[in-house]
């Protein structure tokens, strides 16, 4: 009787691993062995939930458990346009330091942000993919950002969710985490995105050979400077500064990195030197003065940069650092100057052309203007 109800085992065991060829790849039986995460267990008998184990479920059954390998977690957009969103397009970054997202038939991997090492993006990174733009700009404005979504509601559609979530900021804490336009062209990985806005119609056939034409023109190489999509868009800056370097797209066309100023600061009333992020923009200024700019005479008109906003205005001494009236003019080498440069100079490095000259000669210099009533106005970054 022993014998034979060995061999009846024997013979059971058998037949499971032979059921266990049968099924489909990837499985396998487990065997006093504990799944461990993206695993699975399934049974072909009755089971029963017992614990979980993180985001892996634990399952037991009668007989014939096994397991089965998941593949990475799926990322898929299938719109970027924020006005036709649905509840599947929301996507969740969180996991791996680089999540690979597929934008149609294509995956990117997407960076956070990247010194020596990568950051992985934040907690609850859980949200929409969208393609942001502003009417009337010139071909290369625009970017991707990340609409942060809270989980928990249930709101009544995903346009809803969209209006009540906010964009992701980047690592700095002051700034949308985006793609610029200009990236979908300089970065091979970011090629599938835009492939997939000319698909969607977000962008037309002939918007991307215009893009594509200017930035072949232009020599532009990716970096991280700031890029203005127009010359009026503020900007956050690290201050002091030793150089500030920056990007345009005019209407005649797009500019690599320029250096626009150096040695650039801010002190307050009391002389202290504000060091921390600001918001700022390019103006033009007459100067009212012969004191005002140094070598500059009065009534000159010349560009300047001025602060709208301290984003850092916490001090070490326990006095907040504050704007005179609510926005100042950023100084350079001497702190007895504010920092101008020559509409010749501006003109010469591309840093303003015909058009965008216009532009800021209606905002600041037209007889209706006033920069005071403005200083506090622009895009949102």
């Amino acid at each position: 009787m022993l014998q034979r109800g060995s061999n009846a085992l024997r013979r059971a065991v058998q037949n499971t691993r032979a059921s266990i060829s049968t099924r489909a790849p990837g499985t396998l039986l487990i065997q006093g062995m504990t799944p461990s995460r993206n695993y699975s267990l399934n049974t072909v008998s009755t089971v029963r939930k017992t614990h979980g184990l993180g985001s892996t479920q634990l399952f037991s059954a009668v007989q014939h458990d096994v397991v089965t390998v998941r593949g990475p977690q799926k990322r898929i957009v299938s719109n970027l346009d924020p006005n036709h969103l649905k509840m599947s397009d929301i996507v969740d970054l969180n996991g791996p330091v680089r999540p690979s997202v597929r934008f149609g038939g294509s995956v990117t991997l997407l960076n956070y942000h990247h010194t020596n090492t990568h950051i992985p993006f934040p907690p609850n990174s859980r949200g929409f993919f969208y393609y942001h733009s502003r009417p009337g700009l010139p071909a290369g404005a625009g970017d991707i950002r990340f609409r942060v979504v809270d989980s928990q509601s249930a709101p009544d559609s995903a346009g809803d969710l969209f209006a009540n979530g906010r964009d992701m900021l980047d690592h700095t804490g002051h700034r949308p985490w985006h793609i610029h336009m200009l990236q979908l062209y300089t970065t091979r990985n970011y090629d599938p995105i835009r492939q997939f806005l000319l698909s969607q119609g977000l962008i037309d056939a002939a918007q991307d050979r215009e893009i594509e034409q200017r930035v072949s023109v232009s020599n532009l190489k990716s970096g991280g400077w700031p890029i203005l999509d127009t010359i009026s868009d503020t900007f956050v800056i690290q201050l002091p500064m030793a150089v500030l370097r920056l990007a345009f797209i005019h209407g005649e066309c797009i500019v690599p990195a320029s250096s626009v100023g150096y040695r650039l600061h801010w002190r307050d009333a009391r002389r202290r030197v504000y060091q921390g992020a600001a918001v700022a923009r390019l103006e033009l200024k007459k100067a009212e003065t012969n004191k005002m700019f140094y070598g500059v005479k009065e009534g000159e008109v010349v560009l300047v940069l001025r602060i709208l906003k301290l984003l850092d205005p916490v001090s070490l001494d326990g006095v907040p650092f504050r704007l005179p009236e609510g926005n100042d003019l950023i100084q350079g080498r001497s702190p007895n100057w504010s920092w101008c440069t020559s509409l010749d100079r501006a003109q010469r490095l591309g840093i303003i052309t015909p058009t965008s000259l216009k532009k800021l000669e209606e905002l600041y210099l037209d007889k209706n203007a006033s920069i005071e009533a403005t200083a506090t106005k622009g895009p949102p970054l």
